[in-house]
């Protein structure tokens, strides 16, 4: 699994979900946390952003104790970023 950070700072790249609320995308494919960050690039995304690989359920963790939400980027999925 592959999540987005920051080169700077090492924080993790999330989005606000439709409830306004912070979500992490956790991608079961590398090639799909590419693309998505190619995306965020392309989109002019001030941060230099960098491919993590991770294990799930410490992200997870992680969200839950400091309030953020989390989705399963599955192969299949089309995530466009906001």
């Amino acid at each position: 699994m592959f999540i987005l950070t920051a080169t700077d700072t090492g924080g993790v790249y999330a989005v606000s979900n439709d409830k306004n609320q912070k979500q992490v995308h956790i991608f079961e494919e590398e090639d799909d946390a590419f693309r998505y960050a190619e995306m965020l690039k392309a989109e002019d995304y001030e941060d230099d952003l960098e491919i993590l690989q991770i294990d799930a359920n410490i992200v997870a963790m992680n969200c839950d104790k400091y309030g953020y939400h989390y989705s399963v980027v599955k192969k299949d999925d089309l995530v466009i970023p906001p």
